[in-house]
C-alpha cells in the first residue's frame, strides 16, 4: 500500500498567541477556555500579576473547531425552536434540522473527531510544539474538563494546574446538567433577593417585585412577551420574545457584575422596550452555540428514537430551574440535539473517562478553585474533584463563575500565585 504524504491527511490547524515571560521565565501557562465552543486567543489579555507575567509566557488558543482555528464547526442550515414551546412535533423538526446542517456544513468526519477526547490531546501537542517538558494550565469552566483528563492521562507533562470554575468529570451528563439547573435556580433566587434588597434600597424600582412573589412575576413577563413581543429600537434586531428573555437572563445571572445592569433592562422591558435585553440575549446568541452543541453531542450523545427513554431525565432537568418555567409543563419531552446526533458520545464515566479520576502519585497536585454560588459549574465540583484528586481547593465566598485573574478576588489571585510558584505549598482555603 502506497503511503500518503502529510498534505493529503485531514489537518487542524490551531490559532495560537505567546506572550513572552518578561523577567526569569519558569515555563509557560497555556490559558484553556471555557464553553466548550469558546474562543480563547483573548485569554492572553488577562489580568495577570506581575509575578505571573514576570515567570510564566502565557499562551492562549482557539481550540479545535472554534474562532480562528480550522476546519470551523458550523450549523448554518439549521432552524431556531424558538416560540415551538409544548409543540413536540415543531421542537424534534427543528432539532433535527440542526443536527442536519451540522453533519452538511461541518462534515461527519470533522465532527467524529472535535471533542473533547481530540482536545485533550491537542494540549499536549501544543506543550510539545512549544518546547515544554512540562507545562502549566489555567483552565476555565468547560476547560477544566480539559485540564483534568490532561492530568489524568499525562500525569508527568504538568508542572501545575489550575481549574476554576470546575466540571465533575466523573458525573453522568444528566447529572451535571441537573447541578447547573439547580445552580441557575439558586443564582436567580438570589438575584431576587438582592433586586428586593440593595437594589430598590439603592432608589431604584426592582422589576421583579418583592422576593416570595419574584419567580411568578418574572413567568408573567415571559407569557407576556410570548403572545405579543416586545419591540426594540430600529437597528437593533427582532422584537424580543419569551425565549430571548431566557436568553438574556442566564446571560445576566453568570457574574454578579452584571446583576445590575440586566435588572435595568429587565425594568425597560416592562415599559416597552427591549432594546437591552436583545443586547444581553444577543451576548448569549454569539457565545459559540454551534460549537457548544457540536462538542457537547460529540461528547456525550446517547441517540435513541425512543421517547420514553429521555423521559425522566428531562423532567428531572425540567423541575431543576422552575424559574422560567411559563408554559404548562409538557406531556411529553421531546428529543433533542443530543438524542439526534448520528453516532454516540465516548467522553463519559465509565467508557472514556475513568468512573473516580484519582491523581497519580508521582503528579503534580492541583488547585481547584470553586465560587460558593457559582450558577453553571456549582462549587460541590470543585469539593468533590478536590477530594478524587487528592488536591487542594480554594472556595471563593460570593456569586458569579469563575474568578481568577479576572480583577475578581485579591485574595483568590494571590493564592493562585502562590501555587505556581511552588504547586506543592498551598493547601485548602477560603476567600472572602
Amino acid at each position: 500500500m502506497q503511503g500518503r504524504s502529510i498534505a493529503d491527511v485531514p489537518t487542524v490547524r490551531l490559532a495560537v498567541s505567546r506572550l513572552p515571560a518578561s523577567g526569569a521565565r519558569k515555563g509557560a501557562l497555556l490559558a484553556i477556555s471555557g464553553g466548550p465552543g469558546g474562543t480563547g486567543l483573548d485569554l492572553i489579555g488577562g489580568a495577570y500579576p506581575p509575578e505571573v507575567l514576570e515567570q510564566f509566557d502565557i499562551v492562549s488558543y482557539d481550540p479545535r473547531g472554534v474562532g480562528r482555528s480550522t476546519p470551523l464547526i458550523q450549523c448554518a442550515g439549521g432552524l431556531d425552536n424558538a416560540g415551538f414551546a409544548g409543540d413536540t412535533v415543531a421542537i424534534e423538526a427543528a432539532e433535527r434540522a440542526e443536527v442536519a446542517a451540522c453533519v452538511r456544513d461541518t462534515g461527519l468526519d470533522v465532527l467524529r473527531h472535535i471533542g473533547s477526547d481530540e482536545a485533550t490531546n491537542d494540549v499536549d501537542l501544543l506543550r510539545a510544539v512549544l518546547g515544554e517538558a512540562q507545562i502549566n494550565l489555567l483552565a476555565y469552566s468547560y476547560g477544566t474538563q480539559i485540564a483534568a483528563m490532561y492530568a489524568l492521562r499525562f500525569p508527568g507533562h504538568y508542572r501545575s494546574a489550575v481549574l476554576d470554575g470546575v466540571v465533575d468529570i466523573a458525573e453522568r451528563p444528566h447529572e451535571w446538567l441537573v447541578g447547573q439547573g439547580r445552580g441557575y435556580q439558586d443564582t436567580f433566587t438570589r438575584l431576587a433577593a438582592y433586586c428586593a434588597g440593595d437594589y430598590q434600597r439603592g432608589g431604584t424600582e426592582c422589576p421583579l417585585g418583592d422576593q416570595v412573589t419574584a419567580e411568578a412575576t418574572f413567568q408573567q413577563l415571559l407569557r407576556d412577551a410570548d403572545a405579543r413581543p416586545v419591540a426594540v429600537d430600529e437597528g437593533a434586531g427582532d422584537a424580543v420574545t419569551a425565549d430571548d428573555i431566557i436568553a438574556a437572563t442566564y446571560s445576566g445571572l453568570l457574574w454578579r457584575s452584571l446583576w445590575q445592569p440586566y435588572l435595568l433592562a429587565l425594568q425597560d422591558l416592562r415599559e416597552g422596550d427591549g432594546t437591552m435585553i436583545r443586547h444581553f440575549a444577543d451576548w448569549q446568541d454569539s457565545a459559540g452555540t454551534n460549537a457548544l452543541t457540536a462538542i457537547t453531542c460529540t461528547d456525550i450523545a446517547e441517540p435513541t428514537t425512543d421517547r420514553a427513554a429521555v423521559q425522566q431525565q428531562a423532567a428531572a432537568l425540567y423541575d431543576a430551574a422552575t424559574f422560567d418555567n411559563f408554559n404548562p409543563r409538557p406531556v411529553q419531552f421531546p428529543l433533542l440535539d443530543c438524542d439526534l446526533w448520528p453516532f454516540p458520545g465516548k467522553f463519559v464515566p465509565g467508557k472514556l473517562l475513568p468512573t473516580k479520576p484519582e491523581r497519580a502519585d508521582h503528579a503534580a497536585p492541583l488547585l481547584f478553585v470553586g465560587t460558593r454560588h457559582d450558577p453553571t459549574t456549582p462549587v460541590g465540583n470543585a469539593e468533590r474533584m478536590a477530594k478524587y484528586m487528592k488536591s487542594p481547593l480554594l472556595i471563593r465566598e460570593g456569586d458569579g463563575h469563575c474568578a481568577v485573574f479576572n480583577d475578581e478576588n485579591s485574595c483568590v489571585d494571590a493564592e493562585v500565585v502562590r501555587y505556581l510558584e511552588d504547586p506543592n505549598s498551598v493547601g485548602d482555603k477560603v476567600c472572602g
